[in-house]
């Protein structure tokens, strides 16, 4: 690894300075600075955010977690942005206008003129290129190079026009690149810093990252530079500063948001109903943000590589027990499969396991183990999944399996699991990703960062591939019903609770409705707060 200034501060935990060059200062503290918008938006000030997980990397193309973009959608944007029904949207995109042509496939992109990186650096056509050609790099390690092998190469055509030529059709392409894979990276600090990157990074996006503390918080600023407007042509954002505080426990986190220590969060659900009824606090409800709890099988491990075995575990278990107990109701039971609710794959029609203990015990009887078995499965340090687990093993002890628990933090629980593969089981959450071929590509696909076992299905990669090629979204959504009706009955993925997002914050913040975009991940760029 490439030292650096700051090095030594990672392994103490201190401050994580940039080495020079950032004209931010590195202090936290809040902006006396207001200016005002015709509109009577309000410019400045310092918006503090508590959220439970903590960043596996800044850098978006490495980051293992779901929670990442919490903290990486302030810093960068995408090649193409999307609305929440996933309709592109040039107007908030890097790329102004496309083209997409076949004989041969690709897709054009006309950029955006006058943007910059966070270092200063111009983007760029050639900025475009070093970008997808760093994901798909195999030697990089993106998260997101499975679903991009369609893109052969790319092209600088100009200063502000690049061509990414295509093995075949790509109907999941906009959408993909609304997502990690259109993000874009500074390549001049990217090549500077080497693996160090991913605590230092350099977007296009509205702010800036200026001091890191592992495991405690990321402190962002404005973006002085930043090319984005409102509706109205009023520049963003409008914050000054935004601290995201990492709180792990979700009593601190609703006593920091009570006591003001903390202007926005996730509520725990144990604490909805009474913000709810206080009117110094607004509320803002998404269904559909995610999978709250889902069983994760290694299904090339040799503990659970019998499907009848996954199958038994899968019918041993009531998510509706354990929506009472962790989520208090408020988390809906699964009834499809990694699409939940809010996406437009999703299929309620589906055979998917449900709770029968009978049968449970009829797979465990024919993987001829009618007294049960023993395995360890890994879960993350949520304050939710880790009684999530606890019940879980007093369910299977009912019919014999014994499941020993380890808890890992996030990042080593998906590394060790995903790529380590050193675990048949992962209790975990997956965050909402509109765009199918997503999951698709990372989780099902042989080549895939999230296929746990690494898991070679060709029946199984014929269908990941036609789905991101259809243009259709008829002929797409045939496809992916017919691959989750696979998976559910194999048990590779099987959810139990779909989550619902509420997001609080006191009346002082604007724009809260803007919070949660076309992913369910905080986009903090049209907030400001009300001062008098």
């Amino acid at each position: 690894m490439k030292s650096h200034c700051f090095l030594g501060l990672v392994i103490t935990g201190l401050f994580l300075n940039a080495c020079g060059g950032d004209k931010n200062s590195n202090r936290i503290g809040e902006s006396i600075k207001v200016e005002e918008t015709p509109q009577g938006h309000q410019y400045g000030g310092h918006l503090r955010v508590g959220y439970g997980i903590e960043p596996t990397s800044l850098d978006a193309v490495l980051g293992r977690s779901g929670g990442d973009a919490y903290y990486w959608h302030q810093i960068y944007d995408q090649l193409v942005d999307a609305d929440p029904d996933l309709t592109p949207r040039p107007s908030t995109s890097l790329a102004t206008s496309w083209e997409i042509s076949q004989n041969p496939d690709a897709i054009t992109f006309h950029l955006r003129d006058n943007v910059v990186f966070h270092d200063g650096e111009p983007f760029n056509a050639d900025a475009v290129r070093r970008n997808i050609e760093r994901i798909l790099d195999p030697a990089t390690g993106a998260t997101p190079r499975a679903s991009m092998t369609v893109i052969e190469s790319v092209d600088v055509l100009d200063e502000l026009t690049v061509r990414f030529n295509l093995n075949g059709p790509w109907g999941a392409g906009l959408n993909m690149l609304a997502d990690r894979g259109g993000v874009m990276n500074s390549p001049k600090k990217i090549q500077a810093l080497g693996d160090d990157y991913g605590w230092e990074p350099a977007g296009t996006g509205p702010f800036r990252v200026n001091k890191v503390i592992i495991g405690t918080l990321v402190h962002l600023v404005r973006n002085e530079d930043y090319w984005g407007t409102d509706e109205f042509g009023n520049r963003l954002p409008y914050l000054d500063e935004v601290t995201i505080r990492v709180i792990r426990d979700q009593t601190v986190l609703a006593s920091a948001l009570r006591t003001g220590e903390i202007d926005v969060a996730y509520l725990p659900y144990k604490d909805v109903s009474a913000f709810q009824r206080d009117d110094r606090f607004q509320i803002r409800i998404m269904d559909g943000g995610g999978v709250t709890a889902v069983l994760v099988f290694n299904v090339t491990h040799e503990v659970l590589e019998d499907v009848n075995l996954r199958q038994a575990i899968s019918h041993a278990i009531d998510p509706e027990i354990i929506n009472r107990a962790i989520f208090f109701n408020r988390a809906m039971v699964a009834d499809s499969g990694m699409w939940p609710v809010g996406a437009w794959v999703h299929d309620p029609t589906v055979d998917r396991p449900y709770y029968d203990p009978v049968k449970a015990r009829t797979y465990l009887e024919t993987a001829g183990l009618p007294n049960g078995f023993e395995f360890t499965a890994v879960t993350t340090n949520s304050p939710t999944l880790i009684p999530t687990a606890e019940i879980l093993r007093a369910m299977l002890k009912k019919i014999g399996i014994a499941m020993n628990i380890e808890v890992l933090n996030t990042g080593a629980a998906t590394e060790r699991f995903f790529h380590g593969r050193q675990y048949p089981m992962y209790l975990t959450g997956w965050s909402r990703y509109p765009e199918p071929d997503w999951l698709a590509s990372l989780a099902y696909k042989s080549d895939g960062y999230y296929n746990a076992g690494n898991a070679s299905r060709p029946d199984v990669d014929r269908l990941v591939e036609q789905g991101a090629s259809f243009y259709s979204l008829a002929e797409r959504k045939a496809v992916y019903d017919e691959l989750n009706a696979l998976v559910l009955r194999e048990a590779w993925f099987v959810p139990l609770l779909y989550g619902v997002n509420y997001a609080a914050a006191p009346q002082k913040i604007q724009n809260l409705d803007s919070l949660m975009g076309w992913d369910a991940k905080m986009n903090l760029r049209e907030i400001w707060i009300r001062r008098q």
